[in-house]
């Protein structure tokens, strides 16, 4: 009996020693890059039930918050972008009704579709300039007029910078209006 112990006991160890050495090593999930950025843009969403700010950057994650269309309107605070997704850390709606006249509107941070996210107007002062990089020091593409009515579609987002395309232009601008009251010329 003593000589069959030793063989039992050091079976079951032999069952956690490393693998082969031919072993391939396990592949870890590819890295996603999320773009930094640091703007505040209004909610567009016409969902009359709200714009739904979800766990992750995807369709299928679960909704964590709903910022309802119950004030004059919404903004959001969009400190990332992945692919089309926009990472959100807060939201305001501005409501007249209030004495503060703006609120709170997101109780937990998030991920929103791009599409549901624009600005008020792009046109400001004497002209928006378009680059061809998110800096200041980009080629300019063009500059809009206060006059041109042209339609806006938000793209994406890297710093203070957001990328848009306005008409058939596409390029890059840190300047925008969010007030839905005034043409902020």
């Amino acid at each position: 009996m003593r000589k069959i112990l030793p063989i039992v006991l050091c079976f079951p160890l032999a069952a956690f020693a490393a693998p082969p050495a031919s072993a391939p090593p396990a592949k870890s999930p590819p890295a996603v890059s999320v773009a930094a950025c640091d703007v505040q843009l209004n909610v567009i969403d016409p969902d009359p039930k709200g714009l739904n700010v979800r766990s992750g950057p995807t369709a299928s994650a679960p909704v964590v918050d709903v910022i309802r269309d119950d004030g004059d309107w919404s903004s959001v605070h969009v400190t990332g972008q992945q692919g089309d997704w926009m990472a959100i850390d807060r939201a305001e709606t501005i409501d007249d009704r209030l004495s503060e006249g703006v609120r709170s509107a997101l109780k937990r941070p998030g991920w929103v579709h791009v599409s549901r996210l624009g600005v008020s107007e792009l046109a400001t002062g004497s002209g928006t300039v378009l680059r061809d990089r998110p800096s200041r020091d980009g080629k300019v593409l063009s500059r809009i007029r206060p006059d041109d009515s042209a339609p806006t579609r938000i793209l994406g987002c890297q710093g203070t910078f957001i990328h848009v395309r306005h008409g058939t232009q596409t390029g890059w601008t840190d300047t925008w209006c969010n007030d839905e009251r005034t043409t902020c010329a």
